[in-house]
């Protein structure tokens, strides 16, 4: 019986009374009973089935009954029964998420035994347990393969990044509930703009290798949490080092009327941050309303909520590691070069989405999203000894005659943009085939300015000065469709093709004047082969081809008095997976190797214009290997390990770096830099008694920070543990109340390692200290 079709079976047997119907509720999948809530629609009865899943209601004289059923961790089911002609009625609740991987399914997640590609299923359970307040990007990086983030706050909290198989995250397409996430302009990332966002998270789905628009890395699917069908309130409060406090309220309504479930979050998150001048200050809404029809499913969600960060992306040399500076080491690696207190990034981004499914028929399923989002925010800046012209500021003489060419500044730089789109998936089924057809529409506006805020020595500064104002569109649309067929019970082979236009619009360039329009179209093939090695076991081959549309300020960047427009062709990439599955009662294990072929990569300094400045080019070619484990094994009940482990050799096959010389640098066979080769972890996790914990031991391999290959210019290898723990507090301690209260407890980095997550070259090598052992309580109540 299928997983994801929520099936009502309904059995003529022999009569029974006419003022009553019976029942039995039945887990779709695995045909257990279930002790699910049947609710009369209208709240004229509420039951409970038995441990049998067996169920009785009365017919009070009605005709006809709608019963509402529900169960947590399931699909809400309702149906219509004709009293008279019923007879015991069986009811197959579908699971909200799968037997074999706790993970939510939907149309555009791949699924074991199914899509053959290399993923990472993350249960709600397990983002739950692992979640403290860090950036989803920290956590994923701590459960995830492949995955390696860094965090420029030092402790978790505040702007971070991430990259899959040496791809950063622009170019790794990220959804919400199957809505893109990535900026359209620069495909970048911000969570800092989602606080405590991960706190109303469902669970996530990590794929490696090429996927969808722009997914040349690999792509992360997050869900927002099915509101539940049973009533619920919880707060949490909580606190740790670094002055890092954190507070969220949470509410249930569960079923009203039988047809709707209400949702609500407020949080807050408020950190000093591991660097100096690192703090982060941010609170987040979430509200989600839910629909359950007989064939639908429908939900609203709304989140968003400001940001306020101090930034600290810059780095610190070795010395200051070493304690080189002050003699403090502790003192010197928590050193952020961006000393001046206005240095500040606001940012409002509020979401609005809705989340549709609908079984059109038995064999015929559609899903779809629609999401308007928009974003308001700006960042201050301190600037020393800048050339006035870059700004659009004319030299100007001083009271005593001095000629002022240039000057220290504080500069704006603000953004304004609205996004809505739409994503709509459409399955079907027949015989040994199935055919699915998904699309994407996407419509981005955004209007930049940048502007002087103050200038040191000049007798004049025009009020709200700008230095560069301008206006970009980009339209984005795509289709793809795919089909798979059964060639025999064993093998099923798997193959489609996926059709993409993005078009930049440049317009309104108020300081330089210029404008321009640039589309790129790309046709897309994937094919793949599945076969069963036995009920639980496959082995999978996959191809696909990606491509990506240039950044948009690789193309022109209006914010840079000396930039150009460029001619940019878009990256490309080919990629082939292999791998196998196994799962047992008590164990489970995925593998796989993949070889990458990067064409393409737009990279700096891949030429010179005609004043000697470098720009933007299509100049590297790369290749990526390596192979991915992820296992698990259930020791004792209660007690289980889970570990991962990732090999990957990226190296330059072409790559010429031209200087402001004339002269170029010949990088081929150079490792990429910015990415590890090894990395590896395994988690302790047990429950006794209601209390849990876990040990996790995390090992990041060295890598360079830039494409020389110097040893000056490494990020060494680092091994950190976590520990974290959950207790019940007993009943009897609060004077027996209704609430459940429970404390967690977390220590990060549990021996006091000293490391840095990442580090570039500018001029000298620079690095991002991370922090060394921190600690963080929470305590909980729910109602």
């Amino acid at each position: 019986m299928n997983a994801v079709t929520l099936a009502v079976l309904l059995t003529l047997a022999a009569p029974v009374s006419a003022q009553t119907i019976s029942g039995r509720v039945i887990d779709a999948t695995t045909l257990d009973p279930l002790a699910a809530r049947v609710e009369v629609a209208g709240g004229r009865q509420v039951t409970t089935a038995a441990a049998d899943g067996g169920f009785r209601v009365d017919a009070l004289g009605a005709a006809r009954l709608t019963l509402v059923v529900s169960c947590p961790g399931y699909y809400v089911q309702r149906l219509t029964v004709e009293v008279a002609r019923a007879g015991p009625v069986e009811v197959a609740l579908a699971p909200v998420v799968s037997v074999t991987d706790r993970i939510e399914v939907t149309a555009t997640r791949a699924r074991e035994g199914v899509d053959p590609v290399s993923f990472t299923n993350v249960p709600q359970e397990r983002v739950a347990d692992a979640y403290w307040g860090q950036d989803p990007a920290v956590l994923l990086s701590q459960v995830v393969p492949g995955l390696y983030a860094t965090n420029d706050n030092g402790n978790g909290i505040g702007y971070s990044s991430f990259a899959i198989r040496g791809f950063g995250q622009a170019r790794t397409r990220v959804t919400l509930n199957g809505a893109p996430m990535n900026d359209a302009e620069s495909g970048d990332l911000y969570f800092v703009d989602l606080a405590d966002f991960m706190a109303t998270a469902g669970d996530v789905q990590v794929r490696r290798g090429v996927f969808g628009l722009s997914g040349l890395g690999g792509s992360i699917d997050i869900s927002t949490a099915q509101p539940s069908p049973t009533p619920g309130f919880s707060v949490e409060a909580g606190a740790g080092s670094y002055a890092t406090r954190r507070f969220s309220v949470q509410a249930q309504s569960g079923l009203v009327g039988g047809r709707w479930a209400f949702a609500a979050r407020y949080s807050t998150i408020t950190t000093d941050g591991y660097r100096d001048q690192s703090w982060v200050d941010m609170w987040n809404y979430y509200a989600s309303a839910a629909r359950f029809g007989e064939r639908s499913r429908l939900r609203l969600v709304f989140f968003g909520g400001p940001e306020k960060t101090h930034l600290a992306y810059v780095g610190v040399p070795r010395a200051a590691l070493e304690g080189r500076v002050t003699g403090d080491a502790d003192r010197d690696r928590r050193a952020n070069p961006l000393a001046w207190d206005g240095e500040i990034d606001r940012f409002l981004q509020p979401h609005y989405q809705l989340v549709h499914e609908f079984q059109w028929s038995p064999a015929t399923r559609i899903s779809q999203t629609a999401y308007v989002f928009t974003g308001a925010g700006h960042y201050d800046q301190y600037r020393a000894r800048r050339w006035l012209y870059e700004y659009a500021l004319p030299d100007q003489v001083s009271p005593d005659g001095t000629l002022i060419s240039r000057s220290d500044l504080v500069r704006r730089r603000s953004v304004a943009e609205r996004d809505a789109g739409w994503v709509p998936t459409v399955t079907h089924g027949r015989g040994r085939w199935t055919f699915e057809l998904q699309g994407e529409v996407r419509l981005h506006r955004a209007h930049h300015d940048g502007e002087v805020r103050w200038a040191d020595r000049l007798p004049a500064l025009p009020p709200g000065h700008r230095y560069y104002d301008y206006r970009v569109d980009k339209r984005t649309a795509s289709v793809a469709g795919e089909a798979r067929v059964e060639l025999t019970p064993r093998v099923s082979l798997s193959g489609g093709l996926q059709a993409t236009h993005h078009g930049y619009d440049l317009s309104r360039d108020r300081l330089k004047g210029v404008s321009l329009s640039e589309d790129f179209n790309f046709v897309l093939p994937r094919a793949g082969a599945i076969v069963k090695l036995s009920d639980s076991d496959h082995a999978y081959l996959g191809v696909a081809r990606g491509m990506r549309e240039p950044f948009f300020r690789s193309i022109y960047d209006p914010q840079d008095y000396y930039a150009a427009p460029a001619s940019l062709a878009p990256e490309d990439v080919w990629n082939v997976e292999a791998g196998v599955s196994a799962q047992r009662a008590r164990w489970r294990a995925r593998g796989n190797v993949f070889w990458m072929k990067f064409l393409n990569e737009i990279v700096y300094a891949g030429a010179l214009d005609d004043n000697g400045v470098p720009v933007y080019g299509n100049g590297a070619r790369s290749r990526r290997l390596g192979a991915e484990l992820d296992a698990g094994v259930t020791i004792v009940p209660g007690l289980a390990l889970d570990g991962a482990l990732t090999l990957s050799r990226n190296t330059f096959t072409r790559y010429r770096e031209f200087g402001f010389d004339g002269g170029s640098v010949v990088y081929d066979g150079h490792r990429v830099a910015g990415f590890p080769g090894v990395m590896a972890s395994v988690a302790a996790r047990g429950e006794w008694r209601g209390a849990r914990g876990t040990l996790s031991v995390r090992h990041v391999g060295r890598f360079y920070l830039d494409n020389t290959q110097r040893e000056d210019r490494v990020n060494d290898a680092f091994t950190v543990a976590d520990a974290a723990v959950t207790l019940p507090v007993p009943a009897g301690w609060t004077g027996g109340g209704r609430g459940r209260l429970a404390l967690d407890l977390r220590v990060n980095n549990l021996f006091d390692a000293r490391y840095t997550s990442f580090g570039y070259v500018d001029g000298d090598a620079l690095y991002i200290p991370a922090a060394g052992r921190n600690v963080f309580g929470a305590l909980s109540v729910r109602f």
